[in-house]
């Protein structure tokens, strides 16, 4: 009977096969389809927060001026920089990283800024809205919907008009007013 016991027991590891066991494990490198997944959230991350960061740097800057390349170039090194700040201090703080290390922290700090920019919809609203008007008078449409729709409004641009049933609708009254007087 001892021995039908031992047989429903499960098998006890030395400590020589836990170290073994945990080694290997720990050395193990994630799987290919792992790799393109965190290689997409990492991608990901750094466009859709480094949009966002982008056009809400661009927005504050548009506090001080309309140009275009101002706004621009002074977000472009504020979206860049700040990273590669935080980037270099980690990377001296712990002796080393690699490629993926430098896109994880890119990718987390934009994300951040991104996070706090729409956290803060009550100040950053007029903001996204001002920018969207800037691209909208410069006949960027599409950016303009884009920093619209992050500001949390629907715009209708003058050349697409009132809706089409009320556009013939009020062609046809003008119409008949008119022929109404003769």
């Amino acid at each position: 009977m001892a021995k039908d016991d031992d047989d429903l027991l499960p098998k006890k590891k030395t400590s020589s096969s836990k170290t073994s066991s945990t080694k290997s494990s720990s050395k193990g490198a994630p799987s290919a389809q792992m790799l393109k997944i965190m290689r997409v959230v990492r991608g990901v991350g750094i466009v859709l927060g480094g949009f966002v960061t982008l056009v809400g740097f661009m927005s504050i800057v548009g506090l001080i001026t309309d140009n275009f390349w101002v706004r621009l170039l002074v977000a472009l090194v504020v979206v860049i920089g700040i990273p590669a700040f935080v980037t270099e201090r980690l990377l001296r703080k712990l002796k080393g990283g690699g490629l993926g290390f430098v896109t994880d922290i890119f990718a987390i700090v934009l994300l951040l800024f991104a996070l706090l920019l729409v956290a803060a919809d009550f100040m950053s609203k007029p903001l996204f809205v001002r920018e969207g008007d800037r691209y909208a008078r410069s006949g960027s449409k599409t950016m303009a919907r884009l920093v619209y729709y992050l500001g949390g409004v629907s715009p209708t641009f003058p050349e697409e008009g009132a809706p089409s049933g009320s556009a013939s609708a009020s062609a046809s009254a003008s119409g008949s007013a008119p022929t109404g007087s003769k």
